[in-house]
């Protein structure tokens, strides 16, 4: 149904909007800027690299614009450098990417999606393997044939517990219209070629798996250009090749994202439409009716432009799931949920000096300032193998715990942006999920045509540094001290966090990293074992990421 609006509404919105303003955590200058800048950014996402407990930063590059290579900026115990750490040895015309542990061990390998070749053929999707904490500069996996292709993301549709890959595919410029694709893993191992393939042609510019109806299983979703929202229905043990969902609308939609933003239990959609092939260029929001989404939105933007990034995060902590948008060429804009509904005009927008062209965003508790552990234990039927936590963006999966027993991490699969856990085998009786979370999520940007952004959350809204909670370490001296071979070493926090302990000699090599994992409040303790290394003095630190100490210890055989 179409809306009208006078004058004196629009007026009262405006006012409306600006008495909002207040109420979001975030600078409307950013607070973080990337060195690199003259790349085309366009995909990004967090991830723990190297498992220390901290939220890595990828960001992929080039577009349709340049060959770029791709980089990784690594959080150094709550602080990001603004330069990258990481830069891949290769060059490409680089869509969006996306963290994912291909082969269940613990460390996530970077998938990004390549648009296009030279002179605009076909690109490809490739993975850099991680490989013990290092990402490798050249990718591992690539597909066997060439496509073109801006977005993948891995889900579990299969239900065996590790990561397969949605691929969206097409270009909508040049009109080359492909089936979209699902690439299979079979025990860690990705397969090369699609072992699902889409009967219809489309040019497809985004991709999500979502349990759209509540059944248990991953159905999968493509937004098109030029053409409808598609949703290919799963059924357990197939998912069908042309689509039961799809949207009346023909618009032009760049991004989209799924949460429940009402609380009723069943995921909404939020979509990016884009006036650049004609297009409505408006966000809208299309609300779920016990499983089944209607073919026509039922909230719509005041504005409308180069509408390029739709996301769902709650970014005021306040439990239910806000509305996170952008546009090419145009700022970052935050719709607030208020019970469900969402204004017209937008809650929060960046600084008008900060225009940028915005291609994706995500994110994280950067500095960890107000991570807390949360548990969440579901009841099993035998049958269940998906399960979703009740909040989005979380910092890591602690453990996971079915019918008393602790899995390993090849039994078991998850999206830290999503939050689902999808498991190997059903539990009969409950499943337990311990994983950190936190309600001061910060935000990054990927930008076109400058500088990564982001913008740290402050329930003030002014951030004045990273302002990590103290955790109120004291480190212990060893005991014993000299030892022999043995000795304990200990240490008391008052609050919870994650802590790092490593062991150095006299020179300041490392030679072991004894612990790297949050803790409950409480004394701890953790033996060292030196029985392979040599007589001498040793030096053993604990960090934090708002606390560091060393003490010495004496070994003598």
């Amino acid at each position: 149904m179409k809306r009208y609006f006078s004058i004196f509404t629009f007026i009262f919105i405006v006012f409306y909007a600006s008495d909002l303003l207040a109420q979001t955590p975030y600078n409307t200058i950013p607070d973080w800027l990337s060195i690199e800048e003259e790349s085309y950014g366009t995909g990004c996402d967090f991830g723990d690299i190297n498992r220390d407990g901290f939220l890595d930063l990828a960001v992929s590059n080039g577009n349709d614009m340049a060959l770029a290579p791709n980089y990784i900026y690594l959080n150094e115990f709550g602080f990001i450098p603004t330069e990258a750490a990481f830069i891949s040895e290769d060059s490409l015309y680089s869509g969006h990417c996306e963290f994912g542990d291909i082969d269940n061990d613990g460390y996530p390998e970077i998938m990004v999606a390549n648009y296009i070749s030279e002179d605009w053929h076909p690109g490809s999707v490739q993975i850099y393997d991680n490989v013990e904490g290092q990402i490798e500069g050249l990718p591992s996996w690539i597909t066997a044939d060439s496509v073109y292709s801006f977005r993948a993301t891995f889900g579990d549709p299969d239900g065996d517990g590790d990561l397969d890959l949605a691929v969206a595919t097409g270009e909508a410029y040049h009109e080359e219209f492909r089936r979209n694709l699902i690439f299979y893993n079979n025990d860690g191992v990705l397969a090369t070629t699609p072992g699902w393939i889409s009967a219809d042609y489309d040019a497809a510019y985004d991709v999500q798996f979502v349990d759209i109806d509540n059944d248990g299983d991953q159905d999968v979703a493509f937004l098109t250009s030029g053409g409808p929202v598609k949703i290919y229905y799963n059924y357990g043990d197939s998912i069908e090749t042309l689509p039961t969902y799809t949207t009346y609308s023909t618009d032009n939609g760049n991004s989209f994202d799924f949460a429940d933003v009402n609380g009723d239990g069943y995921l909404d959609m939020g979509v990016a439409n884009n006036t650049q092939l004609d297009g409505s260029g408006l966000f809208k929001i299309y609300y779920s009716d016990n499983g089944s989404l209607p073919p026509v939105e039922d909230w719509q933007s005041y504005t409308s432009g180069y509408g390029s990034e739709a996301v769902f995060c709650d970014i005021d902590g306040d439990g239910d799931q806000d509305f996170i948008t952008g546009r090419w060429f145009g700022l970052v804009y935050i719709y607030l949920n208020n019970d469900g509904e969402f204004g017209i005009m937008p809650t929060w927008q960046c600084d008008g000096a900060y225009e940028l062209v915005v291609e994706n965003i995500v994110f994280a508790d950067i500095d960890y300032a107000q991570e807390i552990l949360q548990i969440e234990t579901f009841t099993g039927d035998g049958v269940t193998r998906l399960f979703h936590l009740s909040d989005r963006y979380i910092q890591g999966i602690e453990g996971v715990i079915v019918d008393g027993q602790e899995l390993p991490l090849d039994r078991f699969c998850y999206s830290l942006q999503d939050t689902w856990i999808s498991l190997a085998e059903a539990p009969q009786d409950s499943v337990t999920i311990q994983y950190r979370a936190s309600d001061t999520k910060d935000m990054a940007v990927s930008n076109w045509d400058g500088s990564t952004y982001m913008f740290y959350n402050s329930p003030t809204g002014i951030f004045d540094g990273f302002t990590a909670v103290p955790l109120e370490i004291e480190l212990h001296q060893a005991y014993p001290n000299p030892f022999n071979a043995l000795t304990n070493i200990s240490f008391t926090i008052k609050n919870p966090g994650r802590l790092k302990i490593d062991i150095f000699d006299l020179n300041g090599r490392l030679v072991e990293n004894l612990v790297d994992r949050y803790f409950q409040a409480g004394t701890h303790s953790k033996i060292f074992d030196a029985a392979e290394i040599s007589s001498g003095m040793y030096f053993y630190r604990l960090k934090s990421s708002a606390y560091s100490d060393t003490k010495q210890m004496l070994l003598l055989k």
